[in-house]
């Protein structure tokens, strides 16, 4: 489940100037309050949307909104409101999606070079994850090399998501019959995408 919404924080308290409470009549207390909604996702903010804010009497303490202010001090509140920056945690999660989405790009090309070179220099215990006809995921383990052959034990098992292959790939899933391919045969799996990526320990 994921949980997501708003919250706000108050990114400015500014003391107007030459502005009489409309309540206590008393000069220079009434404070501008800033504040700046973000979106959310479990809790952590991912991207502000809108700012808003009130003003305050520090003597008598009354509060008003925008529209419930003088001309003299309303003016203020929106001169503050569009100068005044909000804090850039607020990006937090913003910022973090973005190093995520990098370091997948990242690990993508690295595992996509990983697999070409492995492809290239194979060596015994590779392990080869590949797409089933029937549209599941699994694994051979190269055991044999000729010179222009493979030997791989295939994996007993199958799984429907290719995120969860690791959940099969243990040592007493391989049975000690091998199948062999030519090198061509696997370079050509590779290429049309049955075999996905080879790990290396």
């Amino acid at each position: 489940m994921i949980f997501f919404g708003t919250g706000s924080a108050n990114i400015a308290s500014i003391k107007t100037r030459n502005i009489t409470c409309q309540h206590c009549k008393n000069e220079d207390t009434i404070y501008i309050n800033i504040y700046r909604k973000h979106f959310h996702i479990f809790w952590i903010p991912v991207f502000p949307f809108i700012k808003s804010g009130n003003s305050f009497c520090s003597h008598c303490k009354q509060v008003l909104k925008p529209k419930e202010m003088s001309d003299q001090l309303q003016l203020q509140y929106k001169n503050i409101k569009g100068n005044v920056k909000g804090p850039t945690w607020q990006f937090s999660g913003l910022l973090l999606l973005i190093c995520l989405i990098g370091l997948i790009i990242y690990t993508t090309g690295r595992d996509k070079l990983n697999t070409k070179l492995y492809l290239s220099e194979p060596e015994i215990g590779d392990i080869y994850k590949y797409r089933v006809d029937n549209g599941n995921y699994s694994t051979m383990k190269l055991v044999s090399i000729t010179q222009d052959s493979l030997f791989l034990s295939l994996n007993d098992y199958e799984i429907s998501k290719r995120s969860r292959i690791y959940k099969i790939d243990k040592p007493e899933n391989y049975p000690d019959t091998y199948f062999g391919y030519s090198k061509h045969e696997i370079s050509l799996m590779e290429k049309d995408g049955t075999i996905l990526e080879i790990n290396r320990d």
